[in-house]
């Protein structure tokens, strides 16, 4: 067995169905540190359902029932309390707001909900002229990849240009099943990407995410953001500190291709909105000439204009 081969089984052994860690209670949760609603989405909730944070886009939350409660959610708060959405409201909310160009479609998961009431709420949003980008989130290719069906691609179809964000965190979550209904998707001409959320003793390790990240290009997904976890209540077991998050995106930058590497993003608190990281490769700079460190820790000289 080669040595870099090794060293993945190695690593595959010692995380052997720590991707399961994701779901199941443990009683660090009960330490007293995070808070209930950690991206402050309250504060810019605008009418039932709808958040608008950020200039151009909104997050429409359409159900609290999701296929996997992750432990770590951010919006574990919202598991047993959920006021729901009007969607009318929403609607006269957007027209308002002409220059709202993208709309997130997430939960919960946005697929626990039918496939008529999916074509409904897509069929409305559909009206607004000033919405160019709808994007469902959503954990069902890993959790419960049945429920994507031929009819199901078919009501998507129908409202381009949709794309889907996928939740996944480990590569033990790529099934059968979760490949065949990602070619459902992909092959009638849906784009995916993935989200993932970095996770102390589950996946904060570079070569369970260059496995990943690889597996999914493979896929025709596009890795798309790497997350640090959320301030939420009972997420401290699970947060990785960002110099060690910042080291392993410089060792998978170094050892997969641009097309495989997400970003490394997290919310900063008190709805300070995400903030995207990379590491730092500058060492020094004097005038135009700067020293500058690559992916093997060498360094060069560059002349800038």
């Amino acid at each position: 067995m080669e040595f870099a081969n090794f060293n993945v089984y190695l690593t595959g052994l010692i995380h052997k169905n720590s991707f399961k860690k994701q779901f199941v209670f443990d009683s660090a949760e009960l330490i007293n540190s995070g808070v209930q609603d950690p991206l402050n989405e309250e504060k810019y909730t605008k009418v039932n359902g709808l958040i608008h944070r950020y200039p151009d886009r909104v997050v429409l939350t359409v159900t609290n029932r999701c296929f996997a409660y992750c432990r770590f959610c951010f919006r574990k708060n919202k598991w047993k309390n959920f006021s729901g959405f009007e969607l009318k409201e929403v609607i006269n909310y957007l027209k308002n707001k002409k220059h709202i160009r993208e709309i997130l479609i997430s939960g919960g998961d946005p697929f626990t909900l039918s496939d008529k009431q999916i074509n409904d709420i897509l069929f409305q949003l559909s009206i607004l002229n000033s919405i160019e980008v709808i994007r469902i989130g959503t954990r069902v290719f890993t959790s419960n990849p049945q429920r994507i069906k031929k009819e199901t691609v078919a009501i998507l179809k129908k409202y381009k240009p949709i794309w889907l964000a996928i939740h996944i965190n480990h590569p033990d979550e790529i099934t059968k099943e979760f490949k065949k209904a990602v070619d459902l998707m992909v092959d009638s001409g849906i784009p995916i990407v993935s989200q993932t959320v970095l996770l102390k003793g589950i996946n904060d390790d570079h070569r369970i995410l260059k496995s990943l990240f690889c597996m999914l290009v493979k896929l025709r997904i596009k890795p798309y953001y790497l997350f640090g976890c959320d301030q939420a209540l009972g997420n401290e077991k699970f947060r990785v500190s960002i110099q060690k998050s910042l080291d392993i995106m410089r060792k998978l930058r170094g050892n997969i291709s641009g097309l495989c590497l997400p970003v490394y993003a997290f919310d900063l608190p008190r709805g300070g909105g995400k903030i995207v990281l990379e590491p730092q490769n500058i060492l020094d700079k004097e005038k135009n000439i700067y020293k500058i460190k690559n992916f093997e820790e060498k360094e060069f000289i560059y002349n800038d204009i």
